[in-house]
């Protein structure tokens, strides 16, 4: 697989926030694919984890970072009689829009604006945000690279939450492990150090997915349960239900690589020939051994 890094000529969000990948067709055809995906590795039956019976109950609810929309329209189906709102920093491609239910009302904002004052640094247009007070149940899917504040992120979500209400966060955390092990791989790779890095100096989270839980309980939350799924990027017979994810990864995630690393890498002045360098060992990594993954934490928690 080549590693070029020559110059970019993608799409990208016009807003202020952390978030790094780009926003065009390809980014979202990719978007489209990881839903399905990562559907398949969590079982199968929809995006949320949380049993059918909160979520038949709910009344309003909300997809943060709702990306395509792919999650949202899916949670609309499955409580019709709910109003749900799909919130992101740019707006859904008008596609999602044309197969959206009459229950789906889309909010272009940042959920991370919701209490910061006007003109505050970072600030994107909080419109709409208001409309998300007294919510059942609350989203939020693949976030780890565009939330830079998960303190801030999970407390929102608390005062978003009507008592009794229900959050489900879904992440990853960046390391990568043997198949059906706790075997980290990611200790000596170079150019994971280099996007950890990155990470620090961006303020990106690195462990999104297993911290989770520690921030809803610091925002108040009560975390009722926490599920560990593999993240694969090559596929393998030990994990079965990961085998979408890791032929997902291979045909369309890894070709979209190199860019990821550029842009990450920008932020601590990487470019050039060591960007050529370590793209290359990237790509050499994360296709090394059958069943490598990153570790996909669910966390379902309540307000009380």
């Amino acid at each position: 697989m080549s590693a070029a890094v020559a110059k970019s000529d993608r799409q990208y969000h016009d807003t202020s926030s952390a978030y790094v990948l780009p926003n065009d067709t390809v980014e979202q055809n990719r978007l489209d694919a990881q839903a399905a995906a990562i559907v398949t590795m969590v079982g199968g039956k929809g995006p949320a984890l949380v049993s059918s019976h909160l979520l038949s109950n709910a009344r309003k609810m909300a997809d943060i970072g709702c990306g395509t929309g792919v999650a949202t329209i899916q949670l609309a189906g499955m409580v019709p009689s709910a109003q749900v709102f799909g919130v992101d920093i740019s707006v859904v491609p008008n596609a999602t829009k044309a197969l959206a239910s009459k229950n789906i009302t889309w909010v272009k904002a940042n959920i991370l604006d919701s209490q910061r004052k006007p003109g505050a640094p970072g600030r994107d247009d909080a419109t709409g945000l208001t409309q998300l007070q007294g919510l059942d149940y609350l989203f939020g899917r693949m976030l780890f690279l565009g939330i830079n504040d998960w303190p801030h992120y999970f407390e929102t979500c608390a005062s978003l939450l009507e008592p009794g209400g229900t959050i489900e966060h879904q992440d990853l955390d960046w390391a990568f492990y043997r198949a059906g092990t706790d075997v980290c791989l990611s200790t000596d790779w170079e150019w994971h150090r280099a996007v950890l890095d990155a990470c620090k100096k961006t303020g990106l989270s690195t462990s999104a997915g297993s911290s989770a839980a520690r921030h809803m309980a610091d925002a108040g939350l009560k975390v009722i349960s926490t599920q560990n799924f593999e993240f694969s990027f090559v596929p393998s017979a030990k994990t079965p239900d990961s085998q979408a994810m890791g032929r997902y990864v291979q045909a369309t995630l890894m070709p979209q690589y190199p860019e990821l690393m550029r842009k990450m890498l920008s932020a601590i002045g990487i470019e050039g020939s060591e960007l050529e360098r370590l793209t290359r060992e990237c790509l050499r990594d994360l296709s090394s051994e059958e069943g490598i993954h990153q570790k996909y934490t669910v966390t379902i928690g309540k307000k009380y």
